[in-house]
């Protein structure tokens, strides 16, 4: 991500991401999860407060392949999410119909294509090949 002007606008591209490691992976009442994603996503800007550094938006274009044991879907949509300038840190937390699931197999009742999952984390951002945290400022008051 580099520094940018948002307010509404988008702010940078996620080309890469990974959920959890081989040490600590992310776990469900199904057993670990592999999230592949499809990219790039964006990271969208729509509400500013200079006086804060925050940024509010979301994460858009989110594509992704989850797998807990037998218990394979797609999920694709958006996820809220907000910026803030001072710590570099885009702290995703959706809502419940932010996501949605397109397809599901081998998961019984527990994801079905009803299902409304959420994506939450957050996320340390730094310019690309740098540890310089961008800055996001808005260009509508």
């Amino acid at each position: 991500m580099s520094s940018a002007t948002g307010n509404p606008a988008t702010v940078a591209s996620i080309n890469a991401i990974n959920f959890g490691t081989s040490t600590s992976p992310c776990t469900s009442v199904l057993g670990n999860v592999t999230t592949v994603a499809t990219t790039p996503w964006t990271v969208v800007a729509q509400d500013y407060t200079a006086s804060t550094g925050v940024t509010k938006g979301y994460v858009g274009n989110v594509k992704a392949k989850v797998t807990a044991g037998a218990c394979v879907f797609n999920v694709q949509g958006k996820a809220t999410a907000t910026y803030t300038n001072s710590t570099g840190i885009l702290s995703v937390n959706s809502v419940s119909g932010d996501l949605t699931v397109t397809s599901a197999s081998g998961c019984g009742t527990v994801v079905t294509t009803s299902t409304k999952p959420t994506f939450k984390g957050n996320y340390a951002v730094k310019v690309s090949g740098t540890s310089t945290i961008p800055t996001i400022v808005g260009s509508n008051p």
